[in-house]
C-alpha cells in the first residue's frame, strides 16, 4: 500500500470521526493522534488567544512535556503559515529564524516544523503543526495532509459552533470557551481545579503550567526550576496558588523572589493559603465558606466614621459632575446602605438604577451573566457605577466591559471599600471611600453568608468552623 494511499484511507478515518456524535474533544484529539502516526512525528493544535498575538496549546501528542511548557508561542515572531494562510515548512529547525525556541527544540530533538492554519469563517484561530526528529524532513505528500486535516480541523469547530447556536441561541462561543473543550488538564491539586472554575465563570483565558523558568544552573545542567500554575495571557500574569502552611511557604516566596530577580519583566502573583480560602469564600466555596460567623471581633470604621467619608466623597462627586446629571448605577445588594446615604448627600440633579448578575457556583458551568439589566438607557449618559467592595476585580471588570458596550458618555467608578490585596484584574477605581486589608468585613450593606448587613458598622466577624475552632 503506496504512502498517498495510507494517508488517503487515514484521512477518511478522521472524516468518519468527525462526523460522529463524538465531543468536540473527542475528535480533535483523534485528529492531532491520528495526523501524528501517520507522519511518523509529534503534533499540536494550538489556537490564537482572544487578543490574537499568542498561541495557545490545545491538544498535544508526543511532545516532552519541557517543550510544553517552553512558553507561549508569539504569533508574529513565530511560523507564518496563520499570516500567510498556506502551509510553511521548515526542514532545519537550527537555521530558521521563525523558530522561536531553537534550544528547547534542539533538546527535544525536534529538527523540522510544519504547520497549516486553522481558519474559522474566514478569520485565522489558529494552526496544525507537526514535529519531525532526526533529521527529517517533510515530503509534499506529508504536507499536504497536514494542510487536509487543518482545514478538517476548522471546519469541525465550524460545525460544534453551528451546533451550539442552533442549541442555545447565544451566538459564537469565543475562543476562550472552545479551548476550555478542547484540551484535558491534569491539575497537581483540586485547589487549581477550583482556581480554573473560577476563571472559567468569568470567561478569563489560562494556560496551566505554560513555562518552566531556570533558576539556577551548573553550567549547562539546570538544578531548579519554577513552573507557575497558571497564566493568563489576557492580563499577561503568571499565578502561583499554594495551599501549604503560611510557615512552610518559605520556600515558595524564595522561588518567586528568585524569578522576579532574573526575569525582572515577569509579572507573578502569589496567592497563599489564607489569600486562597478568603477569596473562595467569596463565592460560597472552600473551607470558609462553609463556616458560621458567631459575632464581630473587631470594629474597623464605626458609623460615625463612614458617615465622615460617605459625606466627603459626596461633595467631590457632587463637584465633578455639576451640570451633568450623572446616572448612578448599583450591582446586586450590597451596595444599598452606601448608595442610599451617598445619594442623600450629592447636591446635583442625578438618575439611579440598579442591575444584577448571578454568582459563582461550584461545579456549575454557567458563566457570569447580567440576570436584572439597568432600565435606564444610559447610552450618551455619564454613569458612575457604586460599589460595595472591590477585591480581585473580575466581576467589576466584566461589569464594565459590558457597560461599555451601552456607549455612555464616561464611565467611572466608586466604591466604598477598596481591597488592593486580592486584585487580580487592574481597573480604574475613581473614587474609594476606604482602602482595607485582606479581611474578612461586614455590616453596613455587606453581609457573610446572608448575615450582618444591618450593622451600622464595618467590622471583622469571628468565623468559626463546624468544630467550634477560629479559622484564620
Amino acid at each position: 500500500m503506496s504512502k498517498k494511499d495510507i494517508y488517503s484511507d487515514g484521512f477518511y478515518k478522521v472524516l468518519s470521526f468527525a462526523a460522529s456524535n463524538s465531543s468536540l474533544k473527542e475528535k480533535l484529539n483523534f485528529m492531532v493522534n491520528t495526523t501524528a502516526e501517520l507522519v511518523g512525528g509529534s503534533a499540536s493544535l494550538i489556537l490564537l488567544d482572544s487578543s490574537g498575538s499568542q498561541l495557545i496549546p490545545a491538544v498535544t501528542c508526543k511532545l516532552p512535556k519541557f517543550y510544553i511548557q517552553k512558553g507561549l508561542l508569539d504569533r508574529f515572531k513565530s511560523l507564518d503559515e496563520i499570516d500567510s494562510g498556506r502551509a510553511v515548512i521548515i526542514n532545519n529547525v537550527n537555521t530558521d529564524e521563525r523558530v522561536q525556541f531553537k534550544d528547547i527544540a534542539k533538546k527535544a530533538r525536534i529538527t523540522a516544523i510544519a504547520g497549516a492554519a486553522i481558519n474559522i469563517g474566514g478569520n485565522p484561530a489558529g494552526s496544525l503543526r507537526i514535529y519531525l526528529r532526526d533529521n527529517r524532513v517533510f515530503s509534499g505528500e506529508d504536507v499536504d495532509l497536514i494542510q487536509r486535516m487543518a482545514e478538517l480541523a476548522a471546519l469541525t469547530i465550524a460545525q460544534h459552533h453551528l451546533c451550539q447556536v442552533e442549541n442555545s441561541n447565544r451566538g459564537f462561543e469565543e475562543l476562550p470557551s472552545v479551548i476550555r473543550q478542547i484540551r484535558e488538564t491534569v491539575f497537581a491539586h483540586p485547589s487549581e481545579a477550583e482556581f480554573a472554575s473560577l476563571l472559567d465563570f468569568y470567561n478569563i483565558e489560562w494556560v496551566y503550567e505554560p513555562r518552566s523558568f531556570v533558576l539556577n544552573q551548573d553550567g549547562n545542567r539546570v538544578t531548579e526550576m519554577f513552573s507557575p500554575d497558571f497564566y493568563l495571557p489576557g492580563l499577561d500574569l503568571y499565578v502561583e496558588i499554594t495551599t501549604l502552611k503560611q510557615s512552610l511557604i518559605t520556600y515558595k516566596n524564595r522561588k518567586l523572589r528568585r524569578l522576579r530577580e532574573l526575569y525582572p519583566e515577569i509579572k507573578i502573583i502569589l496567592i497563599n493559603k489564607n489569600n486562597y480560602d478568603r477569596l473562595l469564600s467569596k463565592y460560597g466555596a472552600g473551607p470558609l465558606g462553609q463556616a458560621r460567623a458567631h459575632g464581630i471581633r473587631k470594629i474597623l470604621y464605626s458609623a460615625e466614621k463612614i458617615k465622615e467619608r460617605v459625606d466627603e466623597l459626596a461633595a467631590q462627586i457632587s463637584a465633578d459632575y455639576e451640570g451633568k446629571c450623572p446616572v448612578l448605577l448599583g450591582v446586586q445588594r450590597g451596595f444599598i446602605c452606601f448608595m442610599a446615604d451617598l445619594i442623600r448627600q450629592i447636591s446635583v440633579p442625578m438618575d439611579m438604577d440598579f442591575m444584577a448578575i448571578n454568582r459563582y457556583r461550584k461545579d456549575s458551568l454557567s458563566r457570569l451573566s447580567i440576570t436584572k439589566d439597568a432600565d435606564l438607557d444610559i447610552s450618551g449618559r455619564h454613569v458612575l457605577l457604586v460599589e460595595d467592595i472591590v477585591d480581585t476585580g473580575m466581576t467589576l471588570s466584566s461589569i464594565l466591559d459590558y457597560l461599555k458596550s451601552r456607549k455612555p458618555a464616561s464611565l467611572e467608578v466608586c466604591t466604598l471599600l477598596n481591597r488592593k490585596a486580592r486584585r487580580l484584574m487592574e481597573v480604574d477605581i475613581r473614587y474609594w471611600g476606604f482602602e482595607i486589608p485582606d479581611e474578612f468585613v461586614v455590616g453596613y450593606g455587606l453581609d457573610y453568608r446572608e448575615e450582618y448587613r444591618n450593622l451600622p458598622f464595618i467590622g471583622v466577624p469571628i468565623i468559626l468552623d463546624e468544630k467550634k475552632e477560629p479559622v484564620s
